[in-house]
């Protein structure tokens, strides 16, 4: 690994104001007496700073448990990308679907557990306090609607990495659903309940935040909570409601052109709906996902030199196609490394952080419309963003056909952005991986393994004894119904 010009600003400030500055500035809360932070807006204001922040940074480990680090580890579970085992070995949780990945007493389930609680008990103490303290009812609605936002999206998180997708485990045990500023152990809610609860929480900050103006794409506004409902809904098969969602956010945000898309993810553009603008005291390297796929090719102040495209990827999958963001390695011979991904250059921040863009919206509205026969209106959709990119239109008519066409097409638009697991689940799909395409080891799980999801942390079971565990796929491999 290569580390220079590192800034990590962790200061000790509070920010009393929304600017974007202060989100950039502001720490998480954890050693807050929060109930006491919440007594006037100000406090408010302060407390939902520091859980935007405990959010974007991952609980200060933003290489996991920050969005862009969870978009890393479902990029590391899919078939397209692999972690470089030539630099850390074959037993790393993020590639191999070993015990580390998953086990009880690993970090990965133990911190991610952890870390969306944390979030989640910052948000409970703004919603259950915020309608009691003195102060204009309109920002008291935005404070409330931002914080049921992030609440809904830790859950989220939460369901999808300790149970099988909505479709065949919505009455198997999910998570806790923790909606109050209290620690007493819950049982697990069952995944329809999880559900039922996220969706309750976006309804309501969908009309909190609807006339919610933000000072900047760092903060959860309607079209965030929109985007996060069109996903939800996709992942419930409920495609009618996902294609209305997905169709808000369409037709408000224009597509980067495929230039802009060659650019680098770094500056903040019309595209995106979620991002995080970075200052020169605000840099976490492993905030970024250039350094993750930095072998040396862009000069990326850290060049991880950990996330590679697998040949049958770059070969086969991208053959000709404008997206096809990468190059022969130049570390690894017979290995290809992403250019997808740059940072900026010279001075930091080095670059903005992108979370949520408008492409994929595209992409769920055309898949909900053909699941519903409407094959024309999901193809024109699909068309319009493969036009604008310089791909290869989709001409197939069929509905199956149609479908397949337009899954092909997210891994195509979308690789290297978070996908991935998720896409596994909720599609039911195996990950099979072979040295014969590229990848370092033969591999494949089966789909509805119980590899795929996480289990419960240990220190919970012991610790709530109304707490269930997930079954331990070494004693039981595949979801039993």
């Amino acid at each position: 690994m290569k580390l220079k010009n590192i800034i990590v600003g962790l200061t000790l400030t509070m920010g009393l104001t929304t600017s974007c500055e202060d989100f950039l500035t502001t720490n998480p809360t954890s050693s807050l007496v929060q109930e006491q932070v919440v007594e006037d807006i100000t406090g408010a204001k302060m407390l939902l700073q520091g859980t935007y922040r405990m959010m974007r940074d991952g609980n200060n480990v933003p290489g996991t448990y920050s969005p862009l680090g969870i978009g890393i580890l479902s990029v590391c579970s899919g078939v397209d990308m692999m972690i470089n085992e030539e630099q850390v070995g074959n037993n790393w949780y993020f590639y191999t679907y070993g015990t580390q990945r998953y086990e009880a007493t690993s970090d990965v389930p133990v911190n991610m557990w952890a870390t969306m609680y944390k979030i989640i008990s910052n948000a409970n103490t703004l919603i259950f306090n915020i309608d009691n303290i003195q102060g204009e009812e309109s920002v008291k609605n935005e404070i409330k609607g931002q914080a049921l936002a992030l609440r809904a999206r830790c859950y989220f998180n939460l369901i999808r990495f300790y149970q099988h997708t909505y479709s065949i485990a919505k009455d198997k045990p999910g998570v806790p659903l923790q909606l109050e500023p209290s620690l007493d152990p819950q049982p697990r809610s069952t995944v329809a309940q999880v559900y039922d609860q996220i969706l309750s929480d976006l309804t309501t900050a969908e009309t909190l935040l609807a006339n919610y103006s933000r000072p900047s794409k760092d903060y959860y506004n309607k079209d965030v909570v929109d985007f996060l409902l069109a996903n939800i809904y996709l992942t419930m098969n409920d495609w009618a409601k996902a294609e209305t969602y997905t169709n808000k956010i369409r037709t408000s945000y224009e597509l980067m052109s495929i230039n802009e898309y060659k650019a680098g993810f770094s500056t903040v553009n019309k595209e995106w709906v979620l991002g995080y603008q970075q200052t020169s005291q605000d840099y976490w390297w492993y905030d970024s996902p250039a350094c993750w796929y930095d072998f040396g090719q862009t000069n990326s102040p850290w060049q991880a030199e950990q996330v590679l495209p697998s040949n049958h990827f770059v070969e086969v999958i991208m053959k000709d196609d404008p997206r096809n963001l990468t190059i022969p390695n130049p570390i690894y011979e017979g290995k290809y490394a992403s250019t997808k991904f740059l940072e900026l250059r010279n001075e930091s921040p080095y670059g903005d952080l992108f979370d949520m863009r408008a492409a994929e919206m595209y992409l769920v509205e055309a898949e909900a419309a053909a699941r519903q026969g409407k094959t024309q209106v999901a193809k024109n959709v699909l068309n319009q963003l493969q036009e604008i990119r310089g791909a290869e239109v989709t001409t197939a008519t069929g509905q199956s056909e149609l479908i397949d066409a337009i899954l092909l097409e997210r891994r195509k638009e979308m690789w290297g952005e978070g996908i991935d697991l998720f896409d596994i689940l909720r599609l039911q799909k195996p990950v099979v991986r072979t040295m014969a395409e590229g990848h370092y080891q033969d591999i494949n799980i089966p789909a509805n393994s119980n590899k795929l999801i996480m289990m419960i942390p240990e220190k919970e079971v012991i610790n709530n004894d109304q707490m269930e565990q997930n079954p331990n796929p070494s004693v039981t491999p595949i979801f039993v119904p």
